[in-house]
């Protein structure tokens, strides 16, 4: 029996690729291990009296009949076939490599494999003990390794063509991808490792927050984002109105960069909690957006001025644009964006005279 992994099968896992040696293998792993169990049972007293005794004699090299056999695979087999520059993890990677590229994958097949890897650890100082040095050294390690290579192209190819808001969907997705990978046919060892690679790469819902230039990249990103969204409202808007710039609805023209944001500033708090540099990110294109867009280039002071006229008619008795009771928040809006006016004594210039009527 322990003889079973011949020089035979070692040809034959050399004439095969991919998931065809995977199939080959599980194959070979369920006969052999079936057989194992067999004769183990057969030996239950050696192993709990003779090879306990040697053990405790400190003979390291006795081992109960079923991990002698899984000593002598590990050594005839497995080993073999791992010497070809890894081929068996190799054939494991590129099948989940097929899974993330949206092909249907034999996970049961994988977990079959995978699992063999497992069976191999053995700690030497006790051999009831669960050991994952051969899982880690050969499979667990391979795959944390391409997995943070597939994410980094795939995240810079992504992001590179999508918004924001859809790379972040796209990154959460992949996280839940990745913890259902751990879920069906990896070692729960490998979750938090997996997940940390997730979380600290650029394809994240962090966006990178461990790697510095992916970081600043995705920063970079959003501020293009957020000032392409503001600057893209008041075009709509000035396209919309009959004089143009001059025929801005004071109203319109706030409600439409409050909105964009409003919209941002959500995603800064939710999704990169807060960060200091997405915020700075958001401030730095709002900045762009509210002084230099479609409605400031016939005139500078245009926003300070569309601003004011908007405060104005707020706070006039007759106002019936607002609720009293919302006239506060009403208030507490145009100010977010009269934080942004670069030129701060125009606003004041043009709402003295305002009220001054």
């Amino acid at each position: 029996m322990l003889c079973h992994t011949s020089q035979e099968q070692s040809q034959q896992s050399d004439t095969v690729q991919d998931e065809a040696l995977l199939r080959y293998y599980a194959a070979e792993w369920d006969r052999y291990t079936t057989g194992a169990n067999y004769i183990n049972r057969s030996f239950t007293y050696l192993n709990h009296h003779w090879v306990k005794w040697e053990r405790v004699e400190g003979r390291k090299g006795v081992y109960p009949v079923y991990t002698l056999a899984l000593i002598q695979w590990k050594s005839n087999f497995f080993l073999h076939i791992q010497s070809k520059n890894g081929k068996l993890a190799s054939a494991i990677l590129r099948l989940i490599e097929h899974q993330w590229n949206g092909e249907s994958i034999d996970q049961g097949l994988v977990k079959k494999v995978v699992d063999s890897f497992v069976s191999l650890g053995l700690d030497e100082s006790d051999i009831n003990k669960a050991s994952l040095d051969v899982y880690k050294k050969h499979l667990a390690t391979p795959f944390l390794e391409a997995t943070e290579k597939y994410y980094q192209q795939e995240s810079e190819a992504f992001l590179a063509e999508s918004s924001v808001s859809d790379y972040l969907k796209k990154a959460e997705e992949r996280l839940r991808e990745e913890e259902g990978h751990v879920d069906r046919y990896l070692s729960t060892e490998t979750r938090k490792q997996l997940v940390s690679k997730c979380e600290h790469g650029p394809y994240s819902t962090t966006l990178g927050a461990n790697i510095p230039e992916g970081l600043e990249l995705s920063r970079k990103k959003f501020e293009e984002h957020v000032k392409k969204a503001g600057l893209t409202a008041v075009s709509k808007l000035v396209g919309e109105a009959s004089e143009g710039a001059d025929g801005l609805d004071p109203k319109a023209y706030v409600d439409a960069l409050l909105e964009v944001h409003c919209k941002n500033s959500e995603t800064v708090t939710q999704s990169f909690r807060g960060e200091a540099g997405f915020v700075a990110s958001l401030d730095k294109a709002c900045r762009e957006s509210v002084n230099r867009n479609a409605a400031t280039r016939p005139s500078t002071t245009k926003s300070p001025e569309l601003l004011a006229k908007h405060a104005d008619m707020l706070l006039r008795k007759n106002n019936k644009m607002v609720e009293e009771e919302d006239l506060e928040g009403a208030l507490n809006r145009v100010m977010i964006l009269f934080k942004y006016v670069e030129d701060k004594d125009v606003f004041q210039t043009f709402y003295t005279t305002k009220l001054s009527k």
